[in-house]
């Protein structure tokens, strides 16, 4: 094997291990010498790969901001496009594993700033990033961020009922179905004076 290979492995296995011990024993409960016996390697090994619980963390919440199932904005008209966003988008935040890291921080934040700092920082932004720079291209408004925020917030607002157990995540068709009811009263409430390019 490789030398490349190998540190891959290594470090694939580092943030493997990372992540079963933040979502059995929190964010304040792992310790990086519990995720260096989780992944069986030594301290200094994981210290090499990421110099830091918030790292390591942050490396975790990061990717699953990038797990996009290959969407990526095109030229489509402005509805398609954000029903394919919409689609890509909640389709990823109903996936089990971002449910269990949302519970986490929700769980956590409260008491830990750094939690809060972290999650602010890394989670979603990329989705958020690309969203707004769609928008202000499309719609030419200069607070497009904050339009992205309310489109991102609605399509969200199916997932507290799944996270208070109220009920199970959205299958495919009532993603569909959502999306195309966000898409539809978000293009109602934009305002008229926009340009769509």
């Amino acid at each position: 094997m490789k030398a490349a290979e190998k540190l891959r492995l290594k470090r694939e296995a580092i943030y493997a291990a990372a992540e079963r011990l933040f979502l059995s024993h929190g964010y304040e409960g792992t310790t990086m010498d519990a995720v260096a016996e989780e992944a069986g390697v030594t301290k200094q090994t994981v210290y090499r790969y990421c110099p830091s619980k918030a790292d390591l963390f942050a490396g975790l919440i990061s990717g699953m901001g990038e797990e996009r199932s290959g969407f990526s904005f095109g030229n489509s008209a402005l509805e398609e496009e954000l029903h394919q966003f919409g689609l890509a988008f909640l389709t990823a935040h109903m996936g089990e594993r971002n449910l269990s890291f949302f519970r986490l921080v929700m769980n956590e934040s409260w008491k830990s700033e750094e939690l809060r700092e972290l999650f602010a920082k890394h989670a979603q932004s990329r989705w958020f990033d690309e969203l707004s720079d769609f928008l202000e291209k499309r719609l030419e408004l200069p607070d497009a961020g904050s339009i992205a925020q309310i489109f991102i917030s609605m399509l969200l607002s199916e997932r507290n009922r799944v996270l208070m157990g109220r009920r199970s995540p959205l299958p495919r068709d009532e993603i569909m179905t959502h999306v195309s009811l966000v898409v539809g009263i978000f293009l109602k409430g934009l305002p008229r004076d926009h340009t769509v390019k």
